[in-house]
């Protein structure tokens, strides 16, 4: 019988065009979840920064329960500054401007303040309060403040911006840095450290004397009235009381995140010094100017030239003293009934202001911010 030839069965299979049809559709798919996807990232890492602020206001209030007043902030030099023989030291005195860390861990900031009521316990003991308080030519590591500056505290960074962050080039003694400062009140002077005066704004945002110098001036310490902030310079013994709050504790902010640009981590005048103890600096402390976001901070001194340009990095650090952060629409503040309150990057100066201060008895607007 003769054999007959049947057609040979063709196998399924796609086309060229249906492939590249397919893969855009799969391109279109993740082009539409990864935003979403980044969305709800940034969203637990918010809440991430929120639960931290709310664990540094428990520690803060239960300082506050302990001993009837809010951790003072941090001061330089020391009122008992000595030299290295045993000789008083009245250059290392704070009244008479000592810069730039305090001679003792009694003057380290109100973050080093509260961590025993954090459970930190621990590295609050590393500290050594009993040696006597040398301002200049201090040995290293005298007091502890090296080991202490080296331990990287999780409730202290951001997680939008970095994580356990140390800064230097040897891991063994890189040291830690803080993203959040407590709030001073109003700073009379430029809300970036330039000398022209170009970043003073007009009142009431700003005002006279204009000095913005933070170690020498009796300004700018957190306590003139109508201008006090919920942390206050401590060098001369002066507390916060929860009585001084005469504008409520949920109107006043005591701590917050700081702007901070992303080229100059670990560099930038207020991130290039020990997360305890820097003395009365930007690094720990900011004031009422409006929070700015870090993608958009000036981050060289740039921004004080005549016309300003902040990305000339050759002429020196800029020193801010603005709160902000890496959120794209906020900045996250705790306010001393321990809340804590996001606050757009769009607030009106006005409200920040009286957001900033404790004293001044401004009726703040909830939609204002």
């Amino acid at each position: 019988m003769a054999r007959t030839n049947r057609p040979a069965r063709q196998r399924p299979g796609f086309t060229l065009i249906e492939l590249l049809v397919v893969i855009a559709i799969i391109a279109v798919l993740i082009g539409l979840l990864l935003p979403a996807v980044q969305s709800a990232r940034e969203a637990a890492r918010r809440t991430q920064c929120t639960n931290n602020l709310k664990q540094i206001g428990l520690g803060m209030l239960n300082f506050e329960n302990v001993n009837t007043y809010m951790p003072q902030g941090p001061y330089d030099g020391d009122p008992n500054a000595v030299t290295t023989s045993g000789a008083a030291d009245s250059t290392g005195y704070p009244q008479n401007g000592a810069c730039c860390n305090a001679a003792s861990p009694n003057g380290w900031n109100q973050f080093f303040k509260i961590l025993p009521y954090m459970e930190q316990q621990q590295v609050y003991n590393l500290a050594n309060f009993s040696v006597p308080a040398i301002y200049q030519n201090r040995p290293a590591n005298y007091d502890g403040e090296t080991t202490v500056s080296e331990v990287a505290i999780p409730w202290f960074y951001c997680p939008s911006r970095r994580m356990n962050y140390k800064s230097g080039t040897n891991p063994a003694t890189a040291t830690s840095r803080n993203d959040y400062a407590g709030c001073a009140g109003f700073l009379f002077g430029s809300m970036y450290g330039c000398s022209n005066g170009n970043w003073i704004p007009a009142p009431p945002n700003g005002g006279t004397p204009n000095d913005g110098l933070l170690t020498s001036s009796t300004y700018n310490r957190g306590n003139v009235a109508g201008s006090k902030g919920a942390i206050v310079w401590g060098g001369l013994g002066a507390v916060r009381r929860l009585a001084d709050f005469v504008d409520g504790t949920s109107n006043s902010i005591i701590a917050g995140e700081k702007s901070l640009p992303w080229q100059v981590f670990g560099g930038d005048g207020g991130d290039n010094e020990m997360w305890q103890n820097s003395g009365w600096d930007e690094d720990c402390v900011r004031f009422h100017f409006p929070p700015i976001a870090d993608a958009v901070a000036p981050p060289y001194y740039g921004i004080c030239n005549n016309p300003p340009n902040p990305y000339v990095s050759s002429t020196g650090t800029v020193w801010r003293k603005m709160f902000g952060s890496s959120h794209p629409s906020g900045t996250n503040v705790l306010l001393t009934d321990g809340s804590v309150r996001s606050i757009k990057f769009t607030v009106s100066p006005d409200a920040f202001r009286k957001l900033s201060v404790i004293d001044d008895q401004g009726v703040i607007d909830a939609d204002s911010y």
